[in-house]
């Protein structure tokens, strides 16, 4: 790998750590998310790099995509399951970490990163991807938890966020082989037995699809800023909003958008069941020894 590449690599996975440091020391019963998402994605910019993704908090059953709206009063409560998601990058290379938090003991948030530090401890250059998911399975297994299996880990290149490969958490016959250099994210999603996620609503994060022609003034603007700005990775409604664009004409513009294919969009994913979901996740650069860049 590039030495440049790694640096960048490395100073967003700094990052993304120190603000995780952060939010712990700040984040308990009562807070609203909204107010946590704002500090995140601060902080983010402050120390010198960019949101990846909009932030993801996702409470209880609600298991990824969740990004508060521009005036979300949801309040973390006492024993709620908060998972926070943070994606930051630097010149576009990408460190995605996740952790769960609960002001009450839950058994689930220690499983999660057993998980996570078994697949880590099984990459190296040469493994198969089957590898990887058994390791992460059995450690789950033996927690007495399951997982979501239709959520997996992922690829990472410069503006891509969910590259190949995918890397489920559960034992599978994936043959793709692992090569020094790859960076990968882990993210198994643990709850109390083996289930899956469905999408839902809101709808609060869109990216960039392919250029269209739009009649609309501020939906030109937001595919702009789309490809240019946020350079194809994921945007909210809030980020647009605080550049300007009134609430309403955001939500035209982008329903506008989305009729033409110019823009994609990431539904808030639950677990089927309404089970309570806790997640850990940590980006990893494969190499002898590989680096984990989020810890």
């Amino acid at each position: 790998m590039d030495q440049k590449v790694l640096e960048s690599y490395r100073k967003a996975g700094k990052i993304s750590v120190q603000v995780r440091q952060e939010v712990l020391a700040k984040i308990r019963p009562g807070m609203k998310i909204l107010d946590l998402a704002e500090m995140i994605e601060k902080r983010i910019v402050e120390l010198g790099g960019h949101p990846a993704f909009p932030v993801n908090i996702g409470i209880n059953e609600i298991t990824a995509h969740y990004t508060p709206a521009v005036n979300d009063e949801t309040v973390i409560k006492p024993g709620d399951l908060v998972k926070i998601d943070i994606g930051v990058h630097v010149d576009g290379y990408v460190s995605d970490q996740a952790f769960t938090y609960c002001s009450e003991k839950n058994d689930m948030i220690a499983a999660a990163v057993k998980a996570v530090d078994a697949g880590i401890a099984a990459i190296r250059p040469g493994v198969k991807v089957s590898e990887i998911s058994r390791a992460i399975q059995e450690a789950v297994k033996h927690t007495g938890f399951g997982v979501i299996v239709n959520l997996t880990g992922h690829g990472l290149e410069q503006y891509v966020i969910h590259g190949s490969p995918s890397i489920p958490n559960v034992e599978n016959e994936n043959g793709h082989v692992l090569e020094e250099g790859d960076v990968v994210a882990l993210e198994p999603f643990i709850t109390e037995s083996n289930g899956v996620v469905k999408d839902s609503e809101p709808v609060e994060i869109f990216s960039f699809l392919q250029p269209k022609p739009v009649r609309v003034p501020e939906a030109r603007k937001i595919l702009e800023m789309s490809a240019a700005e946020y350079n194809g990775l994921p945007f909210c409604r809030r980020w647009i909003v605080s550049k300007g664009i009134s609430q309403f004409k955001t939500s035209f513009s982008i329903r506008q958008l989305e009729s033409v294919d110019a823009l994609t969009s990431y539904p808030v994913l639950k677990e089927s069941r309404g089970k309570p979901v806790a997640q850990a996740e940590h980006t990893i650069i494969v190499g002898n020894p590989s680096i984990v860049i989020t810890k």
